[in-house]
């Protein structure tokens, strides 16, 4: 009885976090939106970025939340603002207000919420199974990047180009999933709580979850973990926990800081653009065609996302338990993949290719949100993860800002007035937004080239150590 009841908790906290992955979904419905509204790709940017935003910013609320007043309230909050957001962004479309500050801020009202949801979710599987931490969490995670495939999925099958009726599911379903889960995450809190069982580690944001079960093996102690840490120290390794302080004076946290910002604002370039890519590459299409476009490269990234992000664990724990290598080798295919991407986007005039770089970004993007952290871990161990990785997040507002600014400008400044309907649209295909991707190939290259030193740097400070020996 008491396995079935775990098992039905489980099957909760999965179910629920699929609701929590629907902010990668704004390129199904975001391109619409901007129509109906008469928005401009810049204020559509802009309310792509504020989600994001609050992806970013809750992460440490949410977790300080979760820690102290458990996982049903987190969930409360989270499910109301990703529900109410939907419906204000639905409401918005059918009587036609266009307000960008409001759009904006339903759309970071959304971000918030994911962060909420998916947190909760996780903390609720690892003390479900406190036995099996690694597997109960994979679920929610799992669903977490399947979210958006789901939904485009079901939405295109049943409600095609009505983006009304699509933004609709996304809200009342959201609420009503999370009403029906209540109970069991309820009933599990509340057990949770009198046994006092805690899971510190959970105070993060949607991206880490996977990596913490999958990158900090029961093999690597502390120590090991501090002797990674120091090897870009001249000093030697130290038998004392390496301390906050000593994280932000370290120049391999800056590197990492640097690198996540670069590898997580590219891949949001695309999949907050991907649908205005494919407006454009299908002018002259109906909207069924188009809609279903989207639904199908909103798909595709949100399935190889996920594959992404489970394969990057599994190959990190390879590299440093088979091969005694350092986990930083992993972001070499992140960094590898997110490059192809832009020189793709930027070469690549046919939508019938677009697939080709809408897997890659999935496997990028996944791969660079799961890479990092096992490095975090490696260098710094677990004692400092909460500040590093909570900070490090913060370093993915900007560039994603400026990237998907830089994307709506170069919209903007293609758009021509149809005189018929007195909106603008962009008839130049592939030329509409070309300059955005030939930046972002420059930016792209520089953070392969910050892969290469992070790698580099250790194995010339080793060499340089064993030689003064």
């Amino acid at each position: 009885m008491v396995q079935l009841k775990r098992l039905f908790t489980l099957v909760s906290a999965t179910a629920i976090g699929i609701v929590a992955g629907t902010l990668y979904l704004f390129s199904a419905y975001g391109p619409q939106l901007a129509h109906r509204l008469n928005y401009s790709g810049t204020a559509s940017s802009l309310i792509a970025f504020s989600g994001s935003i609050g992806v970013s910013l809750s992460g440490i609320p949410a977790g300080i939340l979760i820690d102290s007043k458990g996982f049903t309230l987190a969930l409360v909050i989270g499910a109301l603002n990703i529900g109410l957001g939907y419906i204000g962004l639905k409401v918005q479309f059918d009587r036609q207000v266009p307000n960008v500050i409001i759009s904006v801020l339903l759309s970071f009202f959304i971000g918030i919420g994911s962060t909420f949801v998916n947190s909760s979710m996780i903390k609720c599987a690892a003390i479900t199974y406190p036995e099996n931490r690694g597997v109960a969490t994979s679920f929610p995670v799992a669903s977490y990047g399947l979210s958006a495939f789901a939904y485009s999925f079901i939405g295109n099958h049943l409600f095609g180009a009505n983006t009304s009726k699509f933004l609709g599911l996304l809200g009342y379903s959201t609420l009503v999933i999370a009403l029906l889960g209540l109970p069991a995450i309820y009933m599990a809190d509340k057990e949770s709580r009198k046994s006092n069982l805690t899971y510190s580690s959970m105070r993060h944001t949607p991206a880490q979850s996977f990596e913490l079960e999958s990158m900090a093996s029961p093999r690597q102690s502390a120590s090991q973990h501090r002797r990674s840490g120091s090897q870009f120290k001249v000093t030697g390794s130290s038998p004392d926990p390496i301390t906050k302080l000593e994280v932000a004076k370290s120049p391999q946290f800056w590197l990492l800081l640097s690198i996540l910002g670069l590898l997580a604002g590219l891949g949001q370039l695309y999949i907050y653009s991907v649908g205005f890519m494919i407006k454009v590459l299908l002018h002259g299409s109906d909207d069924d065609t188009i809609q279903s476009a989207q639904s199908s490269q909103v798909s595709l990234i949100s399935i190889f996302n996920c594959a992404g992000r489970l394969l990057c664990g599994a190959f990190g724990d390879l590299l440093a338990n088979k091969y005694g290598q350092q986990r930083s080798w992993v972001v070499f295919v992140p960094a590898a993949v997110l490059l192809i991407v832009q020189v793709f986007c930027f070469t690549v005039t046919e939508y019938d290719k677009l697939w080709i770089a809408s897997t890659l970004n999935g496997i990028g993007y996944g791969f660079g949100w799961s890479s990092i952290p096992q490095i975090l871990l490696e260098y710094f161990g677990v004692e400092v993860f909460s500040f590093a990785w909570g900070f490090i997040n913060m370093g993915t507002i900007l560039p994603t800002y400026f990237f998907t600014h830089l994307f709506g400008s170069n919209y903007d400044n293609n758009l021509v007035l149809n005189e018929e309907t007195g909106l603008k649209w962009c008839i130049k295909g592939h030329d509409c937004y070309d300059e955005t991707f030939l930046v972002s190939t420059g930016f792209a290259f520089l953070a392969f080239l910050l892969v290469v030193w992070i790698n580099v740097r250790p194995l010339i400070h080793n060499k340089k150590h064993s030689s003064i020996a």
